[in-house]
């Protein structure tokens, strides 16, 4: 996937995330000093929040983009261009971090067990696979016919939500217009897809990579997994 100008403008597009409240699941779960794997780490806004409270993180994504920003924004933090589902090589962390639902850009139930499969591998003993997504009733009610507008000075986008193909599936259409030196505007069109599974699912597939949920939280519309590798 390609987020091309989206990676240039989503801190300011994403401005509402509570990063701190990730930070405090970590220090709540890590020791100070840990080593994260925050995987699908996008422009590194959590990384660097992470690293800034004493962790030792290594960041993770798919897109080149976002990785250019996040290693402007947090040169001490190490940035790996890789697909979630292939961590080999990877090992001895104390933690791997998919937050702020970046595990349901997964398409299929095997990319999820793949994904799941490898972070056991990256994890050392004991290690804690934190991640959240979005429940069926997100994507089904609240994502429905959904369409948002923002109208700032430098940027304004369209971000419309239609149902995908596969279940419990959608597809995010972004269109930028973002102000040039000049003072024109460029327009650009994105699409996005993700899907979720039902939480049984979710749970299912943790203990066939040899995980134990140890917290479950959320609300109607995220819900929030803290798993521990067992041997």
């Amino acid at each position: 996937m390609s987020y091309n100008s989206f990676a240039y403008h989503y801190d300011q597009m994403m401005a509402d995330v509570d990063y701190s409240w990730w930070v405090e699941i970590i220090k709540k779960h890590v020791k100070k000093g840990g080593r994260i794997l925050d995987v699908g780490c996008g422009t590194g806004t959590l990384s660097l929040a992470l690293a800034d409270s004493g962790y030792d993180v290594t960041g993770l994504d798919l897109s080149e983009d976002m990785l250019v920003v996040a290693s402007e924004k947090a040169p001490m933090v190490e940035f790996i261009h890789r697909d979630m589902r292939k961590l080999e090589g990877l090992s001895d962390f104390d933690c791997v971090l998919i937050a702020v639902d970046s595990l349901n850009y997964l398409r299929t139930e095997n990319d999820v067990r793949q994904t799941f499969a490898g972070a056991a591998a990256a994890l050392g003993a004991d290690g804690l696979l934190i991640f959240d997504v979005h429940t069926p009733t997100k994507i089904v009610a609240t994502f429905a016919d959904y369409l948002y507008v923002e109208n700032d000075d430098d940027l304004t986008y369209i971000w419309h939500i239609e149902p995908g193909k596969e279940p419990l599936s959608v597809i995010h259409e972004l269109t930028i217009f973002a102000k040039n030196e000049n003072g024109s505007y460029s327009r650009s069109v994105e699409h996005h897809y993700q899907r979720t599974f039902e939480l049984s699912q979710y749970r299912d597939w943790l203990v066939e990579a040899g995980f134990e949920i140890i917290e479950q939280l959320g609300d109607e519309d995220r819900q929030l997994f803290v798993c521990r590798k067992v041997d």
